[in-house]
Parts: structure tokens; C-alpha cells; sequence
């Protein structure tokens, strides 16, 4: 059963449109819910003429339009553009309030990259996992990205294998991860590769993993030999568990599409 959100403010007719968080919003109260529940909130979002103009126009608060378009001006972060909005309903309470302005805080703090980082991550949380492989591939053209490579592009990569092991496309998860590995060194990053090349039962895929990093090769056997291990576990409880129902259910499912 859905939250019901009493609108004190007036009510849009026409919604503003959450680009990060892919919600319309009809009011001041659904735009507090939001913020106060969402992962990740991008200063692109809100702080814009287009959003101030919904406020004006929309909603009909051309006072409130003003205080906004004043924090556009000057150097103010998203907490501080968002207390006129707070003032301006009183969905939260106050120690809601605390809590959401140290968290808007936190974003105004973070680097660039570490805020275009967390707006793809919220995609993986969202289950939204082909708008999360756009948002990492984006990420990984960063010139920030590319010029420090290393660890973060690694990371990158690793998450990117996850989007794609998600949607059951093993062999791009697999690519995903080896150059995640090569780039950040993690040994939970080779992990992935081989246990991705397991889920996929394609030999070649770990063959082509064993050859591309035979110097791992004693972490690439024990890492199979325990994903070989689970999967025959898997197989015999079969029907008889919820676990197993679903994962082979997942790969049956993956290798039907791949033979069509």
C-alpha cells in the first residue's frame, strides 16, 4: 500500500520532471518526499531556470521563485537553495529536516566525480540497469576519469560488469571485469570475472580469463572450483528451494537468448 502525501501548496497541472530520479512531481510536499528518500540528489536537477520557473509558474509561488532565482546568483550549495522550499511546506519535521540538510551537505562536498559516480550507482540500486551501463560507459569517458585511471576507472568498470551480469550478458560482464582488474588490482574484481564466466557455462569464456591472467591462476581455480561447486548445490536442491528455482531459472533464460 502507497504513502498518502497531503498537499498543503498547490498542485502542478503540469509535473516537473526528475531527470536523475525519472519521477514527475506535482507539488512541493512530492518534491520533499522525494528528496528525503532518494539516494542521490543532483544540483542539476533543481538548481536551474527550468525548475524555478515550474515553482513560479506551476505552482504559483512567485515569492518562493524569487528566493530561488538569488540562490542561483551567488554561492550557494543545494542545502542552501533548498531552505526556502523547506520553509515553504511543512511535510518534514524538524529532525527530518536536520537530517536531510546534512545529507545535502554531503553532496555540495563531494568532487565532480564523485558525484557523477553516485548518480550512476543510484541506477544499480534502482534496478535500473541498462540506464546504469549509459551512465558508467558516460563516467568512463570522463576526462577526470581518464586522466587518473587507475583504481577509479577500475572500480568503474567492476560496477559496469555488474550492470551487465545483471542482465544475465556474461560475456560483457566478463570483459567488464578483466579490465576492471587490470586497471584497480582488486582481487574481488577477478572474482567476479571468473564467477561470471561460470554463470555463462561458455568453456571459452574461461579459458580466454585463464590464458589473459595465467600469473592468478591459483585464485582463478579456487574461485571456479567454488562457483562450480555452488552451482552443482544449486542444480541438486532444484525445485526444492526459492534460491535454487531462481538462479536456474536466470540462466536457463540467458542461455535461450544467446542460442537465439
Amino acid at each position: 500500500m502507497g504513502q498518502l502525501i497531503l498537499c498543503r501548496t498547490p498542485r502542478a497541472q503540469v509535473p516537473y520532471y526528475i531527470e536523475s530520479g525519472q519521477v514527475n512531481i506535482y507539488s512541493l510536499e512530492e518534491l520533499m518526499y522525494y528528496v528525503q528518500s532518494a539516494r542521490f540528489v543532483t544540483r542539476d536537477d533543481f538548481m536551474n531556470a527550468a525548475f524555478i520557473d515550474w515553482v513560479e509558474q506551476e505552482l504559483k509561488l512567485p515569492e518562493l521563485a524569487v528566493l530561488l532565482r538569488a540562490k542561483l546568483d551567488g554561492e550557494s550549495g543545494l542545502k542552501d537553495f533548498f531552505l526556502p522550499l523547506e520553509a515553504a511546506n511543512g511535510y518534514l519535521t524538524t529532525s527530518e529536516l536536520q537530517i536531510l540538510n546534512v545529507q545535502l551537505q554531503k553532496y555540495d562536498h563531494m568532487s565532480g566525480l564523485e558525484a557523477k559516480k553516485l548518480y550512476a550507482d543510484q541506477f544499480m540500486h534502482q534496478r535500473q540497469y541498462v540506464r546504469a551501463i549509459h551512465a558508467y560507459r558516460r563516467l568512463l569517458n570522463d576526462p577526470e576519469v581518464i586522466r587518473k585511471q587507475g583504481h577509479v576507472a577500475g572500480d568503474i568498470w567492476s560496477n559496469l560488469g555488474c550492470a551487465y551480469a545483471r542482465l544475465q550478458d556474461f560475456a560483457e560482464a566478463v570483459d567488464c571485469f578483466s579490465r576492471g582488474y587490470l586497471l584497480n588490482h582488486r582481487i574481488e574484481t577477478l572474482q567476479e570475472a571468473v564467477d561470471a564466466a561460470c554463470l555463462s557455462e561458455k568453456p571459452q569464456l574461461l579459458e580466454r580469463l585463464s590464458e589473459r591472467f595465467a600469473a592468478n591462476a591459483p585464485q582463478i581455480t579456487a574461485e571456479r572450483t567454488h562457483m562450480e561447486q555452488l552451482l552443482a548445490q544449486t542444480r541438486a536442491a532444484g525445485a526444492d528451494t526459492f534460491q535454487g528455482q531462481q538462479l536456474l531459472q536466470w540462466m536457463n533464460e540467458y542461455r535461450s537468448r544467446c542460442e537465439g
